[in-house]
């Protein structure tokens, strides 16, 4: 029994970005690890690179393997992640001047996080 066209792509999906994640995990706790020693901290975060590649290049393969349809939902939800954060996002840089603490980056990065899943169920609700 052969596996579907869908099957492969998310299969191939998952394998690239599931490695993109470990290899990720692996340059970050390594970071951690060269903290304190004579190797400095950038040389295996360098790792971090091949795994945004990967977890870049599943994304885009998922994408062109999908039909119109399913193009027009991650169209959608990418497009509501970036006009709920982009404004979140400039107002909690232009705050920070002001009253707010200065924060993390990760604080950012998690506004998107968060946006892109409101987009994704926004779109699925919509497209249902």
């Amino acid at each position: 029994m052969t596996a579907s066209p869908r099957t492969r792509a998310n299969r191939a999906f998952v394998l690239r970005f599931v490695a993109g994640v470990a290899l990720y995990a692996i340059g970050l706790g390594l970071a951690v690890a060269a903290d304190g020693t004579a190797i400095p901290a950038w040389l295996p975060a360098l790792l971090v690179l091949p795994a945004v590649a990967l977890m870049a290049w599943a994304n885009i393969e998922m994408y062109r393997s999908g039909d119109e349809f399913e193009r027009r939902k991650i169209a959608e939800a990418i497009l509501l992640a970036f006009v709920i954060s982009v404004p979140l996002i400039l107002a909690v840089g232009f705050l920070q001047f002001f009253l707010l603490p200065a924060m993390n980056w990760i604080f950012a990065f998690s506004i998107l996080m968060l946006a892109w899943t409101v987009g994704t169920v926004v779109s699925a609700v919509r497209y249902r």
